[in-house]
């Protein structure tokens, strides 16, 4: 007869055991399984409609390849296979049901930027297009800004890519007094008070780490030197004038002199 400490130990043994079975995690779904699933996602996101894509699973990576025929279609159908698998490899190519020039994909994305509620004087937005395949450039205030100008450029018939380059303002307690000071003396400067309630201010304002730049046009020679000197009497470490003069040709484009 065993004894009842060894039966106690046994016990104690199994209990363990139990313990570390139960605390496995649930096994990942099979391949085939990830595949249903990410099917069914599909069809009930209705990506069938504008898409022709090819859905492969292999050791868990998740690899869509084919085409779509918008880029929301395209990033749509990589954020439903992200619900199924963390491992996903998009290689949608968008083809637009209708080829566009690049002036017409850039005139509408700049009308939709034109429109955007949220764009004010702390950004500045640049925006080029190059075989359908949009760059934005610049600067925004917040993340929010960044992420809803890049869909909304996005939506653009034609478009068959986005690359978002926009930098974002410091957000330092130094840095946003130095953005609101600029912003007072530049639009309470009488030579500029004008522009104040302009839904597209001229002169567009930009700090980070304590070093302000300075965007946008403004008539004459004489109101951009005006503004360097406003902004070098504020707290910036630095100030970069990049404010160019209406009808002037930049300084990179003019002829070398020769000699």
């Amino acid at each position: 007869m065993r004894s009842p400490m060894r039966r106690r130990g046994e016990a104690t043994a199994l209990g363990l055991a139990l313990a570390a079975l139960l605390a496995v995690p649930a096994v990942a779904d099979t391949d085939a399984e990830t595949l249903r699933r990410i099917e069914g996602r599909f069809a009930k996101a209705g990506l069938e409609q504008n898409t022709n894509i090819a859905i492969t699973v292999e050791d868990g990576v998740v690899r869509l390849k084919g085409i779509a025929l918008t880029l929301p279609d395209a990033r749509e159908a990589e954020r439903v296979a992200r619900k199924v698998a963390k491992n996903v490899i998009n290689e949608i190519r968008v083809v637009p049901e209708q080829a566009r020039s690049d002036r017409a994909i850039l005139k509408d994305a700049e009308k939709t930027l034109s429109t955007y509620a949220r764009y004010g004087v702390f950004d500045a937005v640049g925006l080029s297009v190059d075989s359908g395949v949009v760059r934005i450039e610049g600067f925004v205030l917040d993340i929010v800004r960044r992420r809803e100008i890049e869909d909304r450029v996005a939506r653009v018939a034609g478009v068959r890519d986005v690359h978002n380059d926009l930098r974002l303002q410091g957000m330092s307690q130094h840095d946003e007094r130095l953005r609101l000071q600029l912003h007072a003396r530049i639009y309470g400067d009488p030579m500029f008070a004008r522009f104040a309630g302009w839904p597209e201010p001229p002169v567009r304002i930009f700090v980070d780490g304590g070093r302000a730049t300075l965007a946008g046009t403004v008539n004459s020679e004489l109101e951009r030197t005006v503004l360097g000197q406003i902004a070098n009497q504020g707290l910036a470490f630095s100030v970069r004038n990049m404010v160019q003069v209406e009808g002037a040709v930049p300084e990179e484009d003019r002829p070398k002199n020769e000699g």
